[in-house]
């Protein structure tokens, strides 16, 4: 083995220098170890380490990784990476490579400025056993104690048939690493394995066979691949592959491997690194190995800093939003962090165009001569205007009748508005849950009940809350259901504080669930549905998948209606011209339960979705038509009562007929719009 104490490398313009590390420890650490190990980093470097027990194995060890980076526990605008070892239970050097990184990283942060910038600058995952159980069997053993081989049981795109992107029926170990990259946004990775000297870059299989079969990304890989081999001088210097590195199946071919689907199916670039071409070295070649890789697993790390990234907001509200992002040209797609709607694509230098397209949102985004340089990457931030959002009225307001006002709201630009009112008889059922407790009308259950709490609201000082099961173990849930005995429109609002994709907020129409929601959000969210004439059981159910805990860790429920079917919507303005903000109305009918909603529209695309009123407002006054006496004219005879009525200045029964201008009293004000009903302009 060579042996180098100072290496300089470059990663786009920038020059970086890295020293060699103290000697780490110079035998094959146990899985015990290794999970200690983690667990001394955290609490050694507790702002910026973090160890997850991502699951188990099949024999119920536990698959231990460390998380490193500047804001531990927290998800920022940074790519995702992720190292994996030990895949086969037999090729064991990468573990020790691992763990070596892990204490480089940790003991270099603050004082190297290289180190430091990596760390502040990566979302960095560390898993240095994927196969505990192969690993600790004596002698060890390439498969999972299940007798699978780990790399050829992920799910197979290739060919025209490709396999669901789900873990059941496949190897526990799969199951774990698809679940935890399901709740990441990894950006980039690699896998180490031993028994040949190589990087070899995707794809492993195209459905043709050992040929060379490249991805779209045929030049990022080239680079990314180079990148590590060429500070290995063992592997750059190959004898059996030109710079260290292939392509998979032109090497040879199979199916089911960890990086191809990690390409396909979840948009992460991945690289099996062998590292040597025994699969077991002495340990005590262990720091010569650190030398030859030391640089290279830092070089290689740094690489997913470049193409294009960016943050993909609602134009309106600025929240993040999940998305897809296509390079035009480039048959492969990425997707949001959608905590944070930060994007990530790595890409070599030129002028790419970029299409973003909501998951939630209608229409996409087209972002043209995007322009791409070495070095860090081009920042191309995003907003999507997709959706509007009523300002006036929003509930609450009282206007009033026949008298002008104006609906206001925000919406894009580019875009044409139809605006519609309704207003809605009194509720049939009402629960703003301010009460003592929750109403005989609910049944609660699970592993917690469900109360009322004063911890957080949408109005008044309560609402009702999931049952305390932050903490728990695994699989528990809180539900609460009632029955309503009509049909009608149900409207709730209710705020989620969870961890994003593993605590979920469930809401059931008689078990059939509705929607589901995750993640903290920054104030209350609104649901409204139509339901059937006919009794329904309605379910709320908040659970969790392990004991972690995110924000309040629970969902509230607040000011929950079911209102009369009746009432249907009318156009204020059937369209806008484009980027129309408001629009005049002049409501001519009083009620209490009145809302507006409004809804983009383009040319494209069509409709997009509706935003409706948070609450209702209500018109006040009458609707006089000047016919006191109620005989189908208005002649002397109700004159007569007017002038009564003017006497006395009252309203009363007075104003059903002639309180033309809602002020409280009957005038001359009041006369002028009598007056033509009478005798006529």
């Amino acid at each position: 083995m060579l042996s180098r104490s100072l290496l300089a490398i470059a990663i786009g313009s920038a020059v970086v220098l890295f020293a060699s590390a103290p000697a780490a420890a110079q035998y094959y650490r146990s899985h015990a170890e290794i999970g200690q190990i983690l667990l001394d980093a955290q609490t050694n470097y507790p702002t910026l380490a973090q160890r997850h027990n991502l699951g188990y194995s099949y024999q119920g060890r536990e698959l231990w990784a460390i998380c490193i980076t500047d804001n531990v526990g927290v998800q920022e605008d940074e790519p995702e990476f992720k190292y994996i070892s030990t895949m086969h239970g037999d090729e064991i050097l990468g573990v020790e490579m691992c763990l070596y990184l892990i204490d480089h990283l940790l003991t270099n942060y603050g004082t190297d400025p290289d180190i430091t910038n990596l760390v502040n600058g990566i979302e960095i995952w560390i898993l240095p056993l994927m196969n505990p159980d192969g690993y600790e069997d004596s002698p060890r053993e390439r498969y999972n104690a299940q007798g699978y081989d780990l790399n050829r049981n992920f799910p197979e795109g290739s060919g025209a048939n490709p396999e669901p992107n789900d873990p059941s029926g496949h190897p526990t170990e799969v199951q774990v690493i698809m679940m935890w990259s399901f709740g990441r946004s990894f950006t980039l990775a690699a896998n180490f394995h031993g028994g040949a000297l190589v990087a070899n870059y995707p794809f492993d299989n195209d459905g043709l066979g050992s040929v060379p079969s490249p991805t779209p990304d045929e030049d990022m890989f080239v680079w990314i691949s180079e990148e590590y081999t060429q500070y290995n001088l063992p592997m750059w210097n190959s004898p059996s592959f030109y710079h260290g590195i292939t392509n998979g199946a032109d090497w040879y071919a199979i199916d089911g491997g960890m990086q191809d689907w990690d390409y396909r199916y979840m948009g992460c670039n991945e690289v099996t690194i062998e590292l040597d071409n025994t699969k077991q070295p002495p340990a005590s070649e262990l720091p010569d190995f650190w030398d030859d890789n030391r640089n290279s697993m830092l070089a290689y790390m740094g690489t997913c800093l470049v193409g294009i990234r960016g943050l993909v907001a609602d134009a309106i509200t600025g929240e993040p939003l999940e998305a897809t992002i296509s390079v035009v040209g480039r048959n492969h797609d990425i997707y949001t962090d959608p905590d944070v709607g930060d994007y990530h694509r790595m890409l070599m230098p030129g002028t790419y165009d970029l299409t973003v397209t909501p998951a939630t949102y209608g229409g996409t985004a087209t972002i043209e001569d995007v322009v791409v340089l070495s070095g860090d990457a081009t920042v191309q931030n995003v907003g999507i205007w997709r959706s509007a959002q009523v300002n006036y009225p929003n509930g609450g307001e009282s206007l009033p009748v026949n008298t002008e006002a104006t609906v206001t709201w925000i919406g894009d630009p580019q875009g044409e508005f139809q605006v519609q009112y309704r207003d809605q008889l009194d509720p049939i059922m009402a629960d703003d849950f301010e009460d003592a407790v929750l109403g005989p009308e609910y049944t609660t259950g699970g592993d917690q009940d469900w109360f009322l709490t004063t911890d957080d609201f949408y109005e008044g000082a309560q609402s009702a809350r999931a049952g305390a099961i932050a903490g728990a173990s695994p699989g528990q849930v809180s539900w609460m259901t009632r029955t309503v005995d009509s049909g009608g429109i149900l409207r709730f609002w209710y705020r989620v504080s969870s961890e994003k994709r593993f605590d979920v907020f469930r809401f059931f129409i008689d078990d059939v669930e509705q929607f589901n929601d995750s993640g903290t959000a920054d104030g209350w969210e609104f649901y409204t549905t139509t339901l059937s004439e006919e009794s329904h059981e309605l379910k709320w159910q908040y659970s969790k998948d392990y004991s972690v805990s995110s924000g309040d860790d629970t969902v509230y429920i607040d000011d929950l209606q079911l209102l009369p079917p009746g009432g249907d919507w009318t156009d204020i303005v059937a369209l806008t011209p484009p980027g129309a903000s408001s629009t005049p109305w002049t409501p001519t009918v009083p009620g209490s339960n009145y809302t507006v909603r409004v809804r983009p529209y383009y040319s494209d695309i069509g409709y997009g979705e509706w935003d409706e009123s948070d609450a209702n407002f209500s018109v006040f006054g009458v609707v006089s038509d000047g016919d006191y006496d109620d005989d189908g004219d208005v002649d002397l005879d109700d004159f007569g009562w007017f002038q009564t009525c003017f006497q006395t200045a009252a309203t009363g029964d007075c104003g059903d007929a002639f309180e033309f201008v809602t002020d409280g009293v009957i005038d001359l004000d009041d006369f002028a719009d009598l007056d033509p009903l009478m005798f006529g302009p």
